[in-house]
Parts: structure tokens; sequence; C-alpha cells
């Protein structure tokens, strides 16, 4: 069985790291992603192309790209990651089943022009749509984009075995990973040092963004920029703690990431992450952006790191979650 795996974003991150995942996971895999990217180089010696999905969202030389490919590869199955791609897949003719994973509705979120017709296109292609979050597929239902079409949820997982050792974690070291950019909300954690950085704590920043340069303005803050999986995960290791201020996400995978490493979490109160650690207490949520807040529960060290990987190990294992996946792979092949 051939699959095509396709995916727009190859910066490390959410949708890339569950890509590559499947890749080391199935026979046969196919990659398609962004040109120069680090997924293009992290997905080994498959067969894989690059495409600049990232010129204009009404390229139609990217759609005419993805055939050309297509027509060479000749996949099974096609599994296609993220809205950018698989709107472009809508404009290539249909040649095998399609299964279609929304890592997240951020044009619905944002508010982009568009963003629901091109989403209904995109589903309205797919065989299958999933989810990978319960909260994802309301947000889907309340804005009329699925009408009719199949769709499930399934969880993301984590491969615990690709996960570093827990360290002896360093004494007041924070630390916050993920795109430096207003969805995550780093610049809060900005408030949040004024208080505890003159307590001796200081603040980690792992990944990069628009306000990298902002962050870096912080005596308490070391800004490493876009790190491999791999070299992030080691550094998030060594924390104390783990603070997670987004805004909105459409899965938790740096939550579950850290409750697999046996990490404390403290993060936002919002729709996915209640999904994961509810009931509990497996992580200290916070209701509102209280600068205040978020420092007592840094200083308050409540360790639920016991009950969270057992949740884990219960619920989020990537074996879990691809055995699923190959289900419908094998459905959708037998009609």
């Amino acid at each position: 069985m051939k699959v095509l795996q396709i995916v727009a974003d190859g910066n490390p991150g959410g949708g890339t790291t569950f890509v590559l995942e499947m890749i080391d996971s199935i026979e046969n895999p196919i990659l398609i992603t962004q040109k120069d990217s680090y997924s293009l180089g992290a997905a080994g010696s498959i067969p894989k192309y690059g495409v600049n999905f990232f010129t204009t969202r009404f390229d139609i030389r990217i759609p005419l790209k993805m055939r050309r490919i297509i027509d060479e590869v000749n996949p099974d199955l096609i599994h296609v990651h993220g809205g950018r791609a698989a709107f472009f897949l809508s404009f290539v003719p249909k040649k095998c089943p399609i299964v279609y994973t929304i890592h997240g509705l951020h044009g619905i979120y944002k508010g982009v022009p568009l963003s629901k017709w091109a989403q209904r296109r995109a589903i309205k292609k797919a065989d299958l749509t999933v989810f990978v979050s319960k909260g994802e597929e309301d947000v889907a239902l309340r804005h009329d984009l699925m009408r009719g079409s199949n769709h499930c949820v399934i969880p993301n997982g984590i491969d615990r075995l690709k996960l570093p050792k827990r360290q002896p974690p360093k004494e007041k070291l924070l630390v916050f990973v993920g795109s430096v950019t207003p969805v995550k909300d780093p610049l809060f954690l900005l408030k949040v040092m004024e208080i505890l950085g003159p307590k001796g704590y200081h603040l980690k920043v792992i990944g990069g963004g628009e306000l990298e340069e902002k962050m870096k303005g912080s005596s308490y803050v070391t800004v490493t920029g876009r790190l491999p999986r791999e070299d992030a995960l080691k550094q998030l290791a060594e924390a104390e703690a783990v603070l997670i201020p987004s805004v909105w996400e459409a899965c938790a995978l740096l939550l579950l990431e850290a409750m697999a490493m046996e990490i404390p979490i403290i993060a936002s109160r919002i729709s996915a992450f209640e999904e994961v650690v509810e009931p509990g207490p497996l992580a200290t949520l916070i209701d509102h952006k209280d600068p205040q807040k978020y420092a007592e529960a840094v200083l308050a060290k409540e360790d639920y790191t016991k009950e969270a990987k057992k949740r884990f190990e219960e619920k989020y294992l990537w074996e879990r979650c691809m055995n699923s996946y190959k289900g419908i792979y094998q459905n959708l092949l037998s009609i």
C-alpha cells in the first residue's frame, strides 16, 4: 500500500511532527511538503517532493504541480494534512481515496476571508475528515463545514520511545515551546517574568516567529529560535515546569509531551487542554490571563506528573492513534 502524505507547512511543529511519525509507521510512504523545509530533510530517504505552497492562496501552479507528482507516484491513498494543502488538493482530479486530517481550523479562528468556503471544498473532496480533538469537531459543526461529509475524531498520540529521558530539573528554569506568535501568547509571559524574574526564575523560549525580538528584550528570557523537535525536547526535559499560555490550540501536543516526560504543566484553560487533562487534576489550568495567578502557580510547585503520565499511557500512545488510521486506510481501500 503506497500512501502519499501531504503537508504544506514543513516547519517543526504539531502537524509536521505528526506527518513524520506517520512516515515512520507505514510501509511505502511518499511525501509532498514545502520545498527546502525542515520536514523535507527530516523525512529521510523516502520518495519526497518539495512544492512551494506559500506563494499566494490561489496560485494555480500549485495544484498543477501536485497533479504531476500524484500521476508520477500513483498512490493507493492520499492523506493530506492541514487546510492549505487540502485546499490545493481539492483542485486536483481525484484518483484514489483521500483522508484529510485537520490539525487546526486556523483560518476560521483568525477570521481569514473565504476560510469557510475553502474548508468546505477541502472536506467535500475527502472520503473522510479527521479532527484531532472534539473541540475542533464542534467548531466545524457550528460553522456548518461538514454538510453531510464523513468525519471522526482521533486524538493525537506521542511515540514515547522518541522522547528524551526526564533530566533532573534545573532549579527555577521555566520553558515555553512553540511558535512565537500571537496565538501562543508568549508576550503574556513577559508579565509573568516581571514577577518571577526578581525571584531568580528564568524563562527559556524554544521556538521562533514574529514576536521573537520582543521576547529577547527581557533579561529574564532566553530565546533559542526554531529547533528540530529532538533538540527542543531535550531542552524541555530540563525544565522545572512548562508554561503554555495559548489563546487557542487545536490539540494539546506539547501537553502530551510534557505529560509523557513527567514535567509539571501550567497552562491556559482552553478547550483542547481541558479535553486532555480533565477530570484531574493532571495540570494547573488557569482561567484568566492574570500574570499573578501564573506566578503563584509556579511558586506553588504543585506536582501532578505521576497521574498525568498514567493518563497519557492510557489514552495517548502513538500506537493507539496510528492503529486507528491504519484501520481507516484499510476500510477505504476495501470499498
